[in-house]
């Protein structure tokens, strides 16, 4: 009895039969698939007419996704001009969503989150649409210089001596014309200059006298886009000369109600020879 009794304690501490050797450990559950969230946006202005992201410059969607099950938060960034995009993999579970547009200059809109939205394993969620509405338009406050003592005055190599001077405004992205109203300061550096107010009209430019280089051009609530502004000034009576000094530079109008300021520099047309 005592060596069968032996036996069974050896077969017992040995693991005998189903091959021998020791029970299998547990395997260690892995984590659950992911899920994922879809999500597309709109961008409108204050009219809600629709608008690009180009228009007012903003560059990404930032969602910044809080499991309610998790201290902290997942960022996920979106191009803007895409208006839509998915996720990476999310651990399921409930989240709250919250949302910025954003440019260069920092955030642009941040619309109201959506909460208590519940991501499921191997599943994509499909959030709401968002809108998101701003200011559209933005001011300028230009200025011009020829980089001599006056843009006006008399025609000496001190002076610009610019006796006509066209302005137009064109957007970059369609050539469309932009006919804002500029209100030009009075100068006092020479009190004949230019002043008061200037439509622009791209067909038919407005011509006015020399817009002396202390005056600002200013305007507000003009549409938030990238442009090219055009100006064109003549020597001579009634500007017979042609045109001799000129600016055709790119400009940004910000949204928000911001305003460019700027001072755009003319340049001398050396070629032409009753230019002085």
């Amino acid at each position: 009895m005592g060596a069968i009794m032996r036996a069974l304690s050896f077969c017992v501490l040995a693991a005998c039969g189903s091959g021998g050797g020791f029970p299998d450990a547990r395997e260690i559950d892995a984590p659950p698939p992911t899920g994922t969230f879809t999500l597309d946006w709109a961008l409108t202005d204050l009219s809600n007419n629709t608008i690009t992201c180009d228009q007012v410059g903003a560059q990404s969607v930032t969602v910044l996704a809080h499991n309610l099950g998790v201290e902290g938060g997942l960022t996920q960034v979106f191009v803007c001009s895409t208006l839509m995009g998915m996720s990476q993999g999310l651990i399921p579970g409930v989240y709250d969503f919250d949302f910025q547009l954003a440019a260069a200059s920092g955030v642009l809109s941040s619309p109201p989150g959506q909460h208590n939205i519940t991501i499921a394993s191997s599943q994509n969620t499909r959030l709401a649409s968002l809108a998101f509405q701003l200011d559209a338009t933005g001011g300028v406050a230009l200025s011009l210089s020829t980089g001599r003592t006056t843009n006006c005055g008399t025609a000496t190599p001190a002076n610009g001596a610019i006796t006509a001077e066209t302005i137009t405004l064109t957007h970059n992205s369609d050539l469309s014309c932009e006919p804002i109203t500029l209100t030009i300061s009075a100068s006092t550096l020479t009190p004949t200059a230019a002043s008061g107010t200037y439509t622009i009209n791209c067909t038919t430019p407005v011509v006015t006298t020399c817009i002396e280089k202390d005056s600002t051009l200013t305007a507000t609530g003009v549409k938030a886009d990238s442009y090219t502004i055009h100006i064109a000034g003549k020597q001579g009576v009634s500007g017979a000369s042609g045109v001799c000094w000129s600016n055709n530079d790119s400009i940004v109008i910000p949204p928000l109600g911001a305003t460019l300021t700027r001072q755009l520099n003319l340049g001398f047309a050396t070629a032409t020879a009753l230019c002085m």
